[in-house]
């Protein structure tokens, strides 16, 4: 019963291109703009370092300012730019003489355009912030004797980029894949794909109830309970199908168009027992929003809404290291979450202990979801009659 079980729903679900669009064409989708928008967030944001200065006269210095702002990335105009967009940095008088005896404070003001993110926003002001910690070394240096003043202005800008470099200083860390940020989201929206599958099951009960289909099973010699095993069971393999498609575009697919390193999974049985419980608690997690609902509208309402909550929740969207800290412990106790850490392990080949507690979490989360589902099931059946 279990085989034609899951032909049926394979032919169901290729027959259904809302279904198909769910569990491929969407999830899909959501993993290349992600990780494509991922991959030139940092190739716009410095871009973006565009600063006009103003008030050079005031700073015999500024030469030397510009070339250091320069050489953290900052476009500089030679002349300044009367745009009220422009980010601008302002010199007030009595700068040099006042910047190493720590006195007069707001001696240069930062505008930055409103136009830009909040993260290009910050950039910006740290980088101008390393410029002028840069510009204290340069007179310091000066006055100390330590920088030979007829070096051209090139050559003392190096000495001063190379005197303040503390890089040497922190113990080299090996890299890896996943510390790319573009390829950093591949898990999130991997699993936020799998979780979608609620939408084809629920859209399968639905069908099964209107059409009478559920009301004939009952004349049959069969019981409930074995009906709703054999389906979780077809749509647990049609999930592993899912998951090797996204696992193929999100490792090989996405790398290679961005010309990255490929990501590779660790280890065949740690893949397949991944596979397996995240598809499990996808599946179990489904069943239980689908025996809940009773109309296609309930099912896109709660079905898509429960899982895009959950994604918010879990990190996908917003890091959970800015979030509030009550926030940041619900999304801990997210099976969205423990699935995203469980790919994330298996992607990253840096599984530790808590890879075992977050498969524990998810089959525990998966057994009580899946009984749940099977109680309200069995309830909804005996109220079931012929129209």
């Amino acid at each position: 019963m279990l085989i034609h079980t899951v032909k049926k729903e394979a032919r169901l679900i290729a027959n259904d291109l809302h279904s198909l669009a769910v569990l491929l064409l969407m999830p899909i989708l959501f993993m290349v703009i992600m990780t494509m928008a991922s991959s030139q967030s940092q190739q716009n944001m410095q871009s973006n370092l565009s600063l006009s200065i103003i008030g050079k006269a005031y700073s015999k210095h500024s030469n030397v300012l510009i070339e250091l702002l320069k050489a953290q990335g900052f476009i500089v105009p030679s002349s300044p730019i009367t745009q009220t967009k422009q980010s601008t940095l302002t010199i007030a008088p009595k700068f040099d003489q006042l910047i190493l005896m720590r006195q007069g404070t707001s001696q240069l003001t930062l505008e930055i355009s409103d136009e830009l993110a909040p993260q290009t926003r910050m950039l910006m002001t740290e980088k101008v912030k390393a410029s002028l910690a840069q510009l204290k070394l340069y007179l310091y240096m000066l006055d100390t004797g330590d920088l030979d003043v007829d070096l051209p202005l090139n050559e003392q800008i190096s000495q001063i980029i190379t005197a303040s470099d503390v890089s040497y200083l922190l113990a080299q860390q090996s890299i890896k894949a996943l510390d790319n940020p573009a390829l950093n989201s591949v898990p999130a929206w991997w699993v936020f794909g799998i979780y979608f599958i609620v939408l084809p099951i629920s859209l399968t009960f639905i069908n099964e109830r209107n059409n009478g289909t559920l009301v004939r099973l009952k004349t049959y010699p069969i019981s409930m309970a074995r009906y709703f095993y054999n389906k979780a069971c077809a749509y647990v393999l049609v999930s592993i199908v899912q998951g090797g498609l996204l696992a193929l575009i999100g490792c090989i697919v996405i790398p290679y168009c961005l010309d990255l390193p490929l990501l590779s999974l660790h280890g065949l049985l740690y893949s397949i027992l991944t596979f397996i419980t995240v598809s499990c608690t996808a599946i179990a997690f489904a069943l239980l929003l689908a025996s809940l609902v009773s109309s296609y509208e309930q099912a896109i309402v709660v079905g898509g809404g429960v899982n895009i909550i959950l994604a918010a929740l879990s990190g996908f969207m917003v890091p959970l290291e800015i979030m509030p800290d009550n926030l940041a412990a619900l999304a801990n106790g997210s099976p969205m979450y423990w699935s995203a850490q469980l790919l994330r392990q298996l992607m990253s080949e840096s599984i530790d202990h808590t890879f075992w507690q977050y498969s524990a979490s998810l089959w525990g989360f998966s057994l009580l979801c899946f009984t749940a589902a099977l109680w309200t099931f069995n309830k909804k059946m005996r109220n079931l009659t012929w129209n």
